[in-house]
């Protein structure tokens, strides 16, 4: 998998208000999506090479769009990629566009700028991330860190999306640049910061992890914003791990299995329910003040003997 392709998918994999799926689903269908008329009837047909971001975007799709929707898989035999995963939606299509700031169907054009007045003004930001993002996931693209050519870029049919996108970005102080390349408008960032602080701000903490732990082994300098991603990256996973233990914890207890676990196990889940944000150094510290001598490599092993119960349950 392409290191643009795992940017992507971790966008998809969080958690979005409803204005924000809107916004990002704004985003990713003006610029993917492909209108099909048949017999007086128009259909949306959307498409990618990943099974995850399509899975994804039927998820947030169907919260907001109460239509038919059918899944298929295309068999093609061209490099690479030999499949292609599509929706497709076959009711109120251009009812369900226009309502949602996506088509004009009297123009029979796209809405190429966001419509955040209708939203609350301290969400703009927000929302603007989500479309980004949403734009990103069908045009976007990113080189992998692996390599020394770093180059970040939308690629848009028409000139007026690039200059509305490089004109949005601007506000948040990125400066992209456009180029006209094969009938395509081009916007890029090629400077590793740029590119750092872009996934960044679209949420791709573990991916800016992987970009910098790449650029820092490579690079000599030592530049102070490496280290601010880190920390926000490992303050996310230290918050995501913590999350996913107390849904096992829980689970657990709600089909009254707690007993299955050791008393170790059971004083570190109560501990874990009251700090969900603690590092395994904390919960370490707050097993001692128990009474209770334990490494972090026991406590390790104890969250793992906790999933290891909630995996066999099935929910």
């Amino acid at each position: 998998m392409s290191f643009a392709m795992e940017v992507k998918e971790e966008i998809l994999n969080h958690t979005f208000t409803h204005e924000q799926k809107i916004m990002l689903l704004s985003g990713f269908i003006k610029y993917n999506g492909e209108l099909i008329y048949t017999n007086n009837r128009a259909a949306l047909k959307l498409t990618n090479t990943s099974n995850q971001v399509i899975r994804n975007i039927f998820t947030i799709l169907k919260t907001i769009y109460d239509g038919n929707v059918e899944i298929s898989i295309i068999q093609i035999q061209k490099l690479r990629k030999n499949k292609i995963y599509q929706l497709l939606l076959t009711d109120r299509v251009l009812e369900f566009l226009s309502e949602n700031d996506i088509f004009h169907p009297g123009l029979n054009n796209k809405v190429i700028e966001m419509n955040l007045e209708k939203y609350e003004k301290k969400i703009w930001e927000e929302l603007t991330r989500a479309y980004i993002s949403g734009i990103f996931i069908a045009v976007g693209s990113v080189n992998s860190p692996e390599t020394t050519n770093y180059h970040l870029e939308f690629q848009f049919k028409e000139e007026e999306s690039s200059i509305y996108i490089v004109k949005t970005l601007k506000k948040y102080r990125f400066n992209f640049k456009v180029t006209n390349k094969k009938n395509k408008f081009v916007c890029y960032a090629k400077k590793s910061i740029v590119v750092s602080d872009f996934l960044k701000f679209m949420d791709a903490s573990i991916s800016v992890m992987k970009f910098e732990n790449t650029r820092i082994n490579r690079d000599v300098s030592n530049n102070i914003n490496r280290m601010i991603n880190i920390d926000i990256y490992n303050q996310q996973k230290s918050s995501l791990t913590g999350s996913k233990q107390i849904e096992e914890i829980k689970l657990i207890q709600r089909n009254n299995l707690m007993l299955e676990l050791s008393p170790k196990a059971q004083l570190l889940s109560e501990i874990r329910l009251e700090n969900p944000d603690a590092s395994f150094s904390e919960l370490e510290y707050l097993m001692n003040e128990k009474k209770v001598l334990i490494t972090k490599s026991g406590i390790s092993n104890l969250f793992k003997i906790i999933s290891k119960l909630a995996n066999t349950i099935g929910e």
